[in-house]
Protein backbone atom coordinates (compact mmCIF):
# COMPACT_ATOMS: atom_id res chain seq x y z
CA UNK A 1 0.00 0.00 0.00
CA UNK A 2 1.43 3.35 -1.05
CA UNK A 3 1.27 6.14 1.49
CA UNK A 4 0.84 8.91 -1.07
CA UNK A 5 -2.50 8.20 -2.69
CA UNK A 6 -2.60 11.56 -4.46
CA UNK A 7 -0.40 10.10 -7.25
CA UNK A 8 -3.27 7.79 -8.23
CA UNK A 9 -5.81 10.60 -8.42
CA UNK A 10 -5.73 12.37 -11.81
CA UNK A 11 -4.66 15.99 -11.83
CA UNK A 12 -2.49 15.85 -8.71
CA UNK A 13 0.93 15.57 -10.35
CA UNK A 14 2.88 18.66 -11.45
CA UNK A 15 3.01 17.85 -15.20
CA UNK A 16 -0.76 17.42 -15.28
CA UNK A 17 -1.32 20.66 -13.41
CA UNK A 18 0.98 22.59 -15.73
CA UNK A 19 -0.68 21.09 -18.79
CA UNK A 20 -4.19 21.96 -17.59
CA UNK A 21 -3.24 25.49 -16.59
CA UNK A 22 -1.67 26.01 -20.01
CA UNK A 23 -4.90 24.86 -21.64
CA UNK A 24 -6.91 27.24 -19.46
CA UNK A 25 -4.80 30.16 -20.71
CA UNK A 26 -5.95 29.34 -24.25
CA UNK A 27 -9.61 29.05 -23.12
CA UNK A 28 -9.81 25.37 -24.10
CA UNK A 29 -11.24 22.41 -22.21
CA UNK A 30 -10.74 18.72 -22.86
CA UNK A 31 -14.49 18.14 -23.17
CA UNK A 32 -14.79 20.72 -25.92
CA UNK A 33 -17.06 22.81 -23.72
CA UNK A 34 -16.88 26.54 -23.13
CA UNK A 35 -15.92 28.03 -19.79
CA UNK A 36 -19.58 28.78 -18.92
CA UNK A 37 -21.07 25.56 -20.31
CA UNK A 38 -22.51 22.79 -18.11
CA UNK A 39 -22.62 19.07 -18.58
CA UNK A 40 -25.92 17.28 -19.02
CA UNK A 41 -27.72 16.21 -15.83
CA UNK A 42 -29.70 12.95 -15.89
CA UNK A 43 -32.17 11.69 -13.29
CA UNK A 44 -33.55 8.18 -12.79
CA UNK A 45 -36.14 7.37 -10.13
CA UNK A 46 -36.37 3.97 -8.49
CA UNK A 47 -39.36 1.90 -7.42
CA UNK A 48 -39.11 2.95 -3.77
CA UNK A 49 -40.04 6.46 -2.75
CA UNK A 50 -36.97 8.63 -2.24
CA UNK A 51 -34.56 6.59 -4.41
CA UNK A 52 -32.86 8.69 -7.09
CA UNK A 53 -29.74 8.22 -9.22
CA UNK A 54 -28.02 11.35 -10.62
CA UNK A 55 -25.32 11.48 -13.27
CA UNK A 56 -23.38 14.56 -14.36
CA UNK A 57 -21.16 13.38 -17.17
CA UNK A 58 -19.23 10.46 -15.70
CA UNK A 59 -20.00 11.41 -12.09
CA UNK A 60 -22.71 9.16 -10.67
CA UNK A 61 -24.42 9.42 -7.30
CA UNK A 62 -27.21 7.38 -5.70
CA UNK A 63 -29.39 8.93 -2.96
CA UNK A 64 -31.97 7.22 -0.77
CA UNK A 65 -34.26 8.73 1.90
CA UNK A 66 -35.71 6.92 4.90
CA UNK A 67 -37.61 8.00 8.02
CA UNK A 68 -38.20 6.70 11.53
CA UNK A 69 -40.03 7.87 14.63
CA UNK A 70 -37.70 9.21 17.33
CA UNK A 71 -37.43 11.73 20.14
CA UNK A 72 -36.78 15.42 19.43
CA UNK A 73 -33.95 17.50 20.82
CA UNK A 74 -34.43 19.44 24.03
CA UNK A 75 -33.66 22.77 22.31
CA UNK A 76 -36.37 22.32 19.64
CA UNK A 77 -38.97 19.99 21.00
CA UNK A 78 -41.57 20.68 18.28
CA UNK A 79 -39.35 20.02 15.24
CA UNK A 80 -38.21 16.90 13.48
CA UNK A 81 -34.62 16.06 12.55
CA UNK A 82 -32.73 15.78 9.28
CA UNK A 83 -29.55 13.71 9.00
CA UNK A 84 -27.24 13.60 5.95
CA UNK A 85 -24.57 10.99 5.25
CA UNK A 86 -22.15 10.59 2.33
CA UNK A 87 -20.33 7.36 1.50
CA UNK A 88 -17.30 7.51 -0.84
CA UNK A 89 -16.25 3.87 -0.58
CA UNK A 90 -17.37 3.23 -4.12
CA UNK A 91 -14.44 5.26 -5.51
CA UNK A 92 -11.24 3.21 -5.57
CA UNK A 93 -8.52 5.87 -5.58
CA UNK A 94 -10.10 7.79 -2.69
CA UNK A 95 -9.98 4.76 -0.38
CA UNK A 96 -6.26 4.02 -0.74
CA UNK A 97 -5.30 6.42 2.04
CA UNK A 98 -7.34 7.45 5.04
CA UNK A 99 -6.42 11.13 4.64
CA UNK A 100 -8.09 11.61 1.26
CA UNK A 101 -11.16 9.65 2.32
CA UNK A 102 -11.68 11.69 5.50
CA UNK A 103 -11.03 14.99 3.73
CA UNK A 104 -13.62 14.43 1.02
CA UNK A 105 -16.07 12.91 3.49
CA UNK A 106 -15.90 15.89 5.86
CA UNK A 107 -16.11 18.54 3.15
CA UNK A 108 -19.11 16.91 1.48
CA UNK A 109 -20.97 16.44 4.76
CA UNK A 110 -20.31 20.00 5.89
CA UNK A 111 -21.49 21.38 2.56
CA UNK A 112 -24.69 19.34 2.57
CA UNK A 113 -25.48 20.27 6.16
CA UNK A 114 -25.07 23.95 5.41
CA UNK A 115 -27.17 23.85 2.24
CA UNK A 116 -30.04 21.83 3.70
CA UNK A 117 -29.93 22.05 7.50
CA UNK A 118 -28.52 25.52 8.15
CA UNK A 119 -30.67 27.10 5.44
CA UNK A 120 -33.73 25.24 6.86
CA UNK A 121 -35.15 24.17 3.52
CA UNK A 122 -37.45 21.58 5.12
CA UNK A 123 -40.41 22.50 7.29
CA UNK A 124 -39.29 20.56 10.36
CA UNK A 125 -42.32 21.60 12.39
CA UNK A 126 -44.54 19.56 10.06
CA UNK A 127 -42.56 16.44 11.11
CA UNK A 128 -43.68 16.76 14.74
CA UNK A 129 -46.10 14.09 16.03
CA UNK A 130 -46.23 14.96 19.73
CA UNK A 131 -44.33 17.83 21.33
CA UNK A 132 -41.35 16.67 23.43
CA UNK A 133 -42.28 13.04 22.81
CA UNK A 134 -42.03 11.84 19.20
CA UNK A 135 -41.10 13.32 15.84
CA UNK A 136 -40.09 12.08 12.39
CA UNK A 137 -36.34 11.60 11.86
CA UNK A 138 -35.48 11.89 8.14
CA UNK A 139 -32.21 10.40 6.92
CA UNK A 140 -30.56 10.92 3.52
CA UNK A 141 -27.84 8.43 2.46
CA UNK A 142 -25.73 9.39 -0.55
CA UNK A 143 -23.47 6.80 -2.19
CA UNK A 144 -20.83 7.93 -4.69
CA UNK A 145 -20.65 5.36 -7.50
CA UNK A 146 -18.15 7.15 -9.75
CA UNK A 147 -16.19 10.36 -9.33
CA UNK A 148 -15.28 12.50 -12.33
CA UNK A 149 -15.43 15.90 -10.68
CA UNK A 150 -18.14 18.14 -9.25
CA UNK A 151 -19.35 15.91 -6.45
CA UNK A 152 -20.83 18.95 -4.72
CA UNK A 153 -23.45 19.62 -7.39
CA UNK A 154 -24.25 15.95 -7.93
CA UNK A 155 -24.78 15.30 -4.21
CA UNK A 156 -27.00 18.36 -3.69
CA UNK A 157 -29.12 17.59 -6.75
CA UNK A 158 -29.48 13.95 -5.64
CA UNK A 159 -30.41 14.92 -2.06
CA UNK A 160 -32.97 17.51 -3.19
CA UNK A 161 -34.55 15.21 -5.78
CA UNK A 162 -34.72 12.34 -3.27
CA UNK A 163 -36.34 14.51 -0.59
CA UNK A 164 -38.90 15.86 -3.08
CA UNK A 165 -39.63 12.33 -4.32
CA UNK A 166 -39.96 10.81 -0.84
CA UNK A 167 -43.32 9.99 0.76
CA UNK A 168 -43.87 9.25 4.45
CA UNK A 169 -46.80 7.35 6.02
CA UNK A 170 -49.55 9.18 7.82
CA UNK A 171 -49.70 9.02 11.61
CA UNK A 172 -52.42 9.62 14.19
CA UNK A 173 -51.83 10.43 17.86
CA UNK A 174 -54.84 9.56 20.04
CA UNK A 175 -54.78 9.04 23.81
CA UNK A 176 -50.96 9.03 23.87
CA UNK A 177 -50.83 6.23 21.31
CA UNK A 178 -49.20 6.53 17.90
CA UNK A 179 -50.69 4.66 14.98
CA UNK A 180 -49.04 4.54 11.56
CA UNK A 181 -51.25 3.86 8.56
CA UNK A 182 -50.08 1.73 5.65
CA UNK A 183 -50.18 2.78 2.04
CA UNK A 184 -53.36 0.79 1.44
CA UNK A 185 -55.20 2.45 4.32
CA UNK A 186 -54.18 6.04 3.60
CA UNK A 187 -52.12 7.79 0.98
CA UNK A 188 -48.52 8.64 1.70
CA UNK A 189 -47.64 12.26 2.42
CA UNK A 190 -44.80 14.26 0.82
CA UNK A 191 -42.37 16.41 2.75
CA UNK A 192 -43.02 20.14 3.04
CA UNK A 193 -40.37 22.55 1.77
CA UNK A 194 -39.73 26.21 2.48
CA UNK A 195 -37.28 26.58 -0.43
CA UNK A 196 -35.26 24.39 -2.80
CA UNK A 197 -31.45 24.88 -2.65
CA UNK A 198 -29.03 23.76 -5.36
CA UNK A 199 -25.26 24.27 -5.46
CA UNK A 200 -23.06 25.29 -8.41
CA UNK A 201 -19.26 24.82 -8.46
CA UNK A 202 -16.62 27.02 -10.12
CA UNK A 203 -12.86 26.62 -10.46
CA UNK A 204 -10.52 29.63 -10.51
CA UNK A 205 -7.00 29.59 -11.95
CA UNK A 206 -4.17 32.07 -11.57
CA UNK A 207 -3.38 31.82 -15.27
CA UNK A 208 -6.81 33.15 -16.36
CA UNK A 209 -9.37 35.52 -14.92
CA UNK A 210 -12.39 33.59 -16.22
CA UNK A 211 -13.62 30.77 -13.93
CA UNK A 212 -14.68 27.34 -15.19
CA UNK A 213 -18.16 25.99 -14.49
CA UNK A 214 -18.92 22.33 -13.71
CA UNK A 215 -15.27 21.16 -13.60
CA UNK A 216 -14.09 17.64 -14.28
CA UNK A 217 -11.77 15.77 -11.93
CA UNK A 218 -8.65 16.95 -13.78
CA UNK A 219 -9.78 20.57 -13.75
CA UNK A 220 -10.88 20.41 -10.13
CA UNK A 221 -7.61 18.97 -8.82
CA UNK A 222 -5.49 21.37 -10.88
CA UNK A 223 -7.48 24.45 -9.84
CA UNK A 224 -5.96 27.05 -7.55
CA UNK A 225 -9.25 27.75 -5.76
CA UNK A 226 -12.80 26.40 -5.79
CA UNK A 227 -15.99 28.43 -5.27
CA UNK A 228 -19.27 26.70 -4.34
CA UNK A 229 -22.47 28.76 -4.38
CA UNK A 230 -25.87 27.49 -3.28
CA UNK A 231 -29.01 29.28 -4.43
CA UNK A 232 -32.68 28.41 -4.15
CA UNK A 233 -35.45 28.78 -6.70
CA UNK A 234 -36.11 32.33 -5.46
CA UNK A 235 -32.49 33.18 -6.40
CA UNK A 236 -31.53 33.73 -2.75
CA UNK A 237 -28.04 32.87 -1.57
CA UNK A 238 -27.99 29.94 0.87
CA UNK A 239 -24.28 29.12 1.23
CA UNK A 240 -20.96 30.38 -0.07
CA UNK A 241 -17.82 28.28 0.19
CA UNK A 242 -14.57 29.62 -1.29
CA UNK A 243 -11.08 28.32 -0.62
CA UNK A 244 -7.71 28.16 -2.34
CA UNK A 245 -4.62 30.17 -3.18
CA UNK A 246 -5.90 32.16 -6.17
CA UNK A 247 -7.10 35.70 -5.31
CA UNK A 248 -10.79 36.20 -6.06
CA UNK A 249 -12.16 39.63 -6.87
CA UNK A 250 -15.64 40.91 -6.21
CA UNK A 251 -16.37 40.93 -9.95
CA UNK A 252 -15.60 37.22 -10.36
CA UNK A 253 -17.74 36.29 -7.36
CA UNK A 254 -20.66 38.41 -8.59
CA UNK A 255 -20.29 36.96 -12.07
CA UNK A 256 -20.41 33.44 -10.64
CA UNK A 257 -23.34 34.32 -8.40
CA UNK A 258 -25.49 35.62 -11.25
CA UNK A 259 -24.98 32.56 -13.41
CA UNK A 260 -25.41 30.24 -10.43
CA UNK A 261 -28.73 31.83 -9.51
CA UNK A 262 -30.16 31.26 -12.99
CA UNK A 263 -28.70 27.75 -13.11
CA UNK A 264 -30.23 26.74 -9.76
CA UNK A 265 -33.65 28.04 -10.81
CA UNK A 266 -33.50 25.98 -14.01
CA UNK A 267 -32.43 22.85 -12.10
CA UNK A 268 -35.35 23.14 -9.69
CA UNK A 269 -37.74 23.44 -12.62
CA UNK A 270 -36.11 20.39 -14.19
CA UNK A 271 -36.57 18.32 -11.00
CA UNK A 272 -40.24 19.31 -10.79
CA UNK A 273 -40.79 18.37 -14.41
CA UNK A 274 -39.06 15.02 -13.85
CA UNK A 275 -41.25 14.33 -10.81
CA UNK A 276 -44.38 14.97 -12.86
CA UNK A 277 -43.23 12.52 -15.53
CA UNK A 278 -42.39 9.92 -12.86
CA UNK A 279 -45.86 10.30 -11.34
CA UNK A 280 -47.43 9.67 -14.76
CA UNK A 281 -45.20 6.65 -15.27
CA UNK A 282 -46.16 5.14 -11.90
CA UNK A 283 -49.80 5.08 -12.90
CA UNK A 284 -48.93 2.63 -15.69
CA UNK A 285 -48.23 -1.00 -14.70
CA UNK A 286 -44.72 -2.47 -14.90
CA UNK A 287 -43.12 0.87 -15.71
CA UNK A 288 -41.16 1.45 -12.48
CA UNK A 289 -37.44 0.64 -12.40
CA UNK A 290 -35.74 -1.17 -9.55
CA UNK A 291 -32.33 -0.74 -7.93
CA UNK A 292 -30.62 -3.13 -10.35
CA UNK A 293 -31.95 -1.13 -13.28
CA UNK A 294 -30.58 2.04 -11.77
CA UNK A 295 -27.10 0.56 -11.37
CA UNK A 296 -27.10 -1.01 -14.84
CA UNK A 297 -28.45 2.19 -16.45
CA UNK A 298 -31.25 0.20 -18.06
CA UNK A 299 -33.89 2.40 -16.42
CA UNK A 300 -35.29 5.37 -18.38
CA UNK A 301 -33.27 8.52 -17.79
CA UNK A 302 -34.63 12.05 -17.78
CA UNK A 303 -32.18 14.47 -19.39
CA UNK A 304 -31.93 18.13 -18.45
CA UNK A 305 -31.20 19.32 -21.98
CA UNK A 306 -33.99 17.24 -23.48
CA UNK A 307 -36.73 18.33 -21.07
CA UNK A 308 -35.76 21.98 -20.80
CA UNK A 309 -35.15 22.35 -24.53
CA UNK A 310 -38.84 21.62 -25.13
CA UNK A 311 -39.87 24.54 -22.94
CA UNK A 312 -37.06 26.77 -24.19
CA UNK A 313 -35.79 27.59 -20.70
CA UNK A 314 -32.14 26.68 -21.01
CA UNK A 315 -29.60 29.42 -21.61
CA UNK A 316 -27.40 27.20 -23.75
CA UNK A 317 -30.15 26.44 -26.23
CA UNK A 318 -31.07 30.12 -26.42
CA UNK A 319 -27.46 31.02 -27.17
CA UNK A 320 -27.24 28.32 -29.85
CA UNK A 321 -30.45 29.51 -31.49
CA UNK A 322 -29.32 33.14 -31.53
CA UNK A 323 -25.97 32.23 -33.05
CA UNK A 324 -27.46 29.79 -35.60
CA UNK A 325 -30.46 31.74 -36.91
CA UNK A 326 -29.81 34.12 -39.79
CA UNK A 327 -32.81 36.49 -39.30
CA UNK A 328 -31.48 37.38 -35.85
CA UNK A 329 -28.37 38.78 -37.50
CA UNK A 330 -30.59 41.09 -39.57
CA UNK A 331 -32.07 42.40 -36.38
CA UNK A 332 -28.61 43.11 -35.06
CA UNK A 333 -27.80 45.09 -38.23
CA UNK A 334 -31.02 47.03 -37.90
CA UNK A 335 -30.18 47.81 -34.32
CA UNK A 336 -26.77 49.04 -35.41
CA UNK A 337 -28.41 51.32 -38.01
CA UNK A 338 -30.74 52.63 -35.35
CA UNK A 339 -27.81 53.34 -33.10
CA UNK A 340 -26.14 55.28 -35.90
CA UNK A 341 -29.34 57.22 -36.47
CA UNK A 342 -29.70 57.97 -32.79
CA UNK A 343 -26.06 58.99 -32.66
CA UNK A 344 -26.64 61.45 -35.49
CA UNK A 345 -29.69 62.77 -33.71
CA UNK A 346 -27.80 63.15 -30.46
CA UNK A 347 -25.09 65.31 -32.06
CA UNK A 348 -26.90 68.66 -31.62
CA UNK A 349 -27.61 67.91 -27.94
CA UNK A 350 -24.02 68.54 -26.75
CA UNK A 351 -23.99 71.75 -28.85
CA UNK A 352 -26.94 73.02 -26.85
CA UNK A 353 -25.09 72.12 -23.70
CA UNK A 354 -22.07 74.07 -24.90
CA UNK A 355 -24.22 77.12 -25.58
CA UNK A 356 -25.53 77.00 -22.05
CA UNK A 357 -22.36 78.67 -20.77
CA UNK A 358 -23.86 82.12 -21.62
CA UNK A 359 -27.56 81.59 -22.38
CA UNK A 360 -28.94 84.99 -21.35
CA UNK A 361 -26.52 87.16 -23.32
CA UNK A 362 -26.95 85.18 -26.54
CA UNK A 363 -30.73 85.19 -26.29
CA UNK A 364 -30.77 88.93 -25.72
CA UNK A 365 -28.47 89.53 -28.69
CA UNK A 366 -30.64 87.39 -30.98
CA UNK A 367 -33.85 89.16 -29.94
CA UNK A 368 -32.28 92.56 -30.42
CA UNK A 369 -31.02 91.68 -33.90
CA UNK A 370 -34.52 90.65 -34.94
CA UNK A 371 -36.03 93.96 -33.76
CA UNK A 372 -33.35 95.91 -35.65
CA UNK A 373 -32.39 98.22 -32.81
CA UNK A 374 -29.06 100.01 -33.22
CA UNK A 375 -28.35 100.16 -29.51
CA UNK A 376 -28.13 96.36 -29.37
CA UNK A 377 -25.12 96.35 -31.66
CA UNK A 378 -23.41 98.88 -29.42
CA UNK A 379 -24.16 96.86 -26.31
CA UNK A 380 -22.93 93.62 -27.85
CA UNK A 381 -19.39 94.97 -28.32
CA UNK A 382 -18.46 95.24 -24.64
CA UNK A 383 -20.14 91.94 -23.82
CA UNK A 384 -18.11 90.12 -26.45
CA UNK A 385 -14.96 91.79 -25.23
CA UNK A 386 -15.70 90.77 -21.69
CA UNK A 387 -16.50 87.27 -22.79
CA UNK A 388 -13.24 87.09 -24.72
CA UNK A 389 -11.29 88.22 -21.66
CA UNK A 390 -13.10 85.80 -19.41
CA UNK A 391 -12.55 82.77 -21.65
CA UNK A 392 -8.99 81.97 -20.55
CA UNK A 393 -10.06 82.18 -16.89
CA UNK A 394 -12.85 79.55 -17.40
CA UNK A 395 -14.60 79.37 -14.09
CA UNK A 396 -14.47 81.63 -11.13
CA UNK A 397 -13.67 84.85 -13.09
CA UNK A 398 -16.92 84.53 -15.06
CA UNK A 399 -19.02 84.35 -11.96
CA UNK A 400 -17.08 87.15 -10.28
CA UNK A 401 -17.64 89.53 -13.22
CA UNK A 402 -21.29 88.59 -13.67
CA UNK A 403 -22.27 88.99 -10.03
CA UNK A 404 -21.97 92.82 -9.77
CA UNK A 405 -24.27 93.71 -12.72
CA UNK A 406 -27.07 91.38 -11.57
CA UNK A 407 -27.86 93.19 -8.30
CA UNK A 408 -27.85 96.56 -10.15
CA UNK A 409 -30.56 95.32 -12.52
CA UNK A 410 -32.59 93.98 -9.65
CA UNK A 411 -32.25 97.30 -7.74
CA UNK A 412 -33.30 99.30 -10.80
CA UNK A 413 -36.32 97.07 -11.34
CA UNK A 414 -37.27 97.34 -7.69
CA UNK A 415 -37.02 101.12 -7.77
CA UNK A 416 -39.21 101.26 -10.88
CA UNK A 417 -41.83 99.07 -9.22
CA UNK A 418 -41.88 101.32 -6.17
CA UNK A 419 -42.36 104.41 -8.36
CA UNK A 420 -45.30 102.87 -10.15
CA UNK A 421 -46.92 101.93 -6.86
CA UNK A 422 -46.64 105.50 -5.49
CA UNK A 423 -48.10 107.00 -8.66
Amino acid sequence: MFMNANLFEPGKSKPERNFIQGAVKQNTRFDGRKSNEFRDVKLTFGADWGTVAVSIGETKVLAQVSCDIGTPSSARANEGTLFLNVDIKGVAFLDEAQATHDQRFLTLNSLLERTFKSSRCLDLESLCIAVEQSVWCVRVDINVLNHDGNLYDASTIAALAALMHFRRPEVSYVEEEIRTFSERERELLPLLFLHYPVSVTYCVYKSSSQPLVDPTLLEENAADSVIVLSFNSYQELCTLNAGGTAPTNVRTIMQCARSAASRSKALVQFIRKALELDAERRQQPNQVAGLVDLLNESAPQLSFKHLMAEQGQTETNKADQLSGDEPMQLQETVSEEQTTDTSTQKIPEPQMDDSSWLPQEQNLSEEQQVDGVQLSSKQEVPTTAKAGKSKPNRGKNKFVKKQPPTPRKQNQSDSEEEVTQII
